[in-house]
């Protein structure tokens, strides 16, 4: 019988003979310098504006100014057909460059300014009189325009693009999808009057063209604190709550969220006042919703940390792939996939998995105030060795390690976890590089 040191032995060779012939093994060529670290306390600002081309032919939402490092902005677009003209959405650009052919998706904020152009098609409308369209007829679903807007611009943007067109007497899931740290949220109004405190809520659509407004109130910078002026969320009393809102949907397009807010002042069950009971729709393509340990399903749930874990239960109407992901985190969370012996940092950006249709509650679970693991730690034992580079080797053919942290892996910070970044943590631990390469982002999502 060969013995586990020889396996050990053998693959650790193996790995140093590859790794010797890949240029990516060099030195990193980071910028960081050791001595002169950044400021972790400084913060970064990011300004977005959001238009269209031609102006007149949609409507577009997600300009602003955020904290980077702070959560996603969701830029969404949607035409604005007229009777004359109908408007095909193209591409989007930034600064001037070609960076998604999606009409909605996720922006990691980063330090700068930013343009975005939604590109449309303008054509003119050809009346027929051969084939008319009867806008009496029973037989046609009559839609209105939904025009979705914040009181104050660049306070948030929203889980669906504001001009949508809304089936009438639909009852539509919205929610506020990412809150500026600089604002409070009060409620939202239709004509003028609040119809809900919280932030996510079911609408019914009205025969009519129909305005919602989220509406919020500023809160005074502060010098002391600027890294999250809102994280106290509506509290009176000096309480402590941190906010983490969590979501699911597709690769392009997040479809539902539940937030999950520290509380120590809060019980683990249902709390009047803070908690909402979440509503499962039978339309909806994918739900999530945090549980607590009488099962009961919640869109919002105000709790103490306890054990720092929060089951999460998720509905997928039919069976392939999905993604969670992360819009606002106040403090370190990581997602444990039962099913697959997989932890992922959610700071990082979405988990993709696999799954068949139907209700699941017994697979996630959010770990909150998880310490951060240093890049290398595969497996989170505290050290960066071989044993590291091996649990890559069995993430790579699709047998991970019960410990194994995706935020770790990707040692050589390429944005990918495969064999190249084994052999960079090989080539780190007998001392051939000095340092493992800092985090990879991708800062836009790349064209379809």
């Amino acid at each position: 019988m060969v013995k586990k040191s020889s396996i050990l032995t053998l693959l650790t060779s193996c790995l140093l003979i590859w790794g010797g012939s890949l240029s990516v093994l060099s030195a990193p060529t980071d910028d960081f310098d050791p001595e002169n670290p950044a400021d972790p306390s400084a913060v970064d600002y990011c300004r977005i504006t959001v238009s269209a081309d031609p102006a007149e032919g949609a409507y577009v939402s997600g300009g602003g100014k955020y904290i980077v490092n702070n959560g996603q902005v969701y830029i969404s677009t949607s035409e604005r057909n007229t009777e004359e003209f109908t408007y095909t959405f193209l591409y989007w650009t930034v600064n001037g460059e070609k960076t998604s052919y999606s009409k909605n998706f996720y922006y990691t904020p980063v330090k700068g300014k930013y343009d975005f152009v939604a590109h449309y098609e303008k054509k003119e409308v050809v009346f027929d009189p051969d084939n008319p369209q009867d806008p009496s007829s029973e037989n046609i679903k009559r839609k209105y325009y939904l025009y979705l807007t914040p009181n104050i611009e660049g306070a948030c943007t929203f889980n669906m693009a504001s001009g949508t067109k809304v089936e009438e007497n639909k009852q539509i899931y919205l929610y506020v999808n990412y809150q500026s740290s600089f604002y409070k949220f009060e409620g939202w109004k239709l004509n003028g009057n609040i119809i809900s405190y919280q932030e996510s809520f079911y609408f019914t659509m009205p025969s009519s063209v129909t305005t919602l407004q989220a509406c919020f109130s500023e809160i005074p910078f502060d010098p002391e604190n600027p890294v999250d002026p809102n994280s106290t969320g509506n509290n009176v009393d000096n309480t402590t709550r941190l906010l983490m809102d969590i979501q699911i949907g597709t690769a392009d397009n997040n479809v539902d969220k539940t937030r999950i807010v520290l509380n120590e002042t809060k019980t683990l069950g249902y709390d009047t006042g803070t908690d909402a009971s979440k509503m499962i729709s039978t339309d909806a393509d994918f739900q999530i919703y945090s549980l607590d340990a009488q099962n009961i399903k919640y869109s919002i749930n105000e709790r103490p940390k306890d054990d720092g874990l929060v089951p999460l239960g998720v509905v997928i109407k039919k069976s392939g792939s999905a993604c969670i992901s992360a819009s606002r985190l106040d403090c370190s969370a990581m997602l444990i996939d039962k099913l697959r012996n997989v932890t992922h940092n959610l700071a990082v950006g979405k988990y993709t998995f696999t799954a068949e249709a139907g209700t699941i509650e017994n697979r996630f679970v959010l770990t909150v105030n998880a310490p951060d693991c240093p890049k290398g730690d595969v497996n989170g034992d505290g050290d960066v060795d071989i044993a590291d580079a091996v649990c890559i080797v069995n993430y790579v053919v699709d047998k991970p390690n019960t410990n194994f942290i995706e935020a770790a892996a990707d040692a050589n910070g390429d944005g990918d976890i495969d064999i190249a970044d084994a052999v960079h943590i090989v080539n780190y631990v007998v001392g051939k590089i000095s340092a493992l390469a800092p985090r990879f982002e991708r800062i836009l999502p790349e064209p379809e």
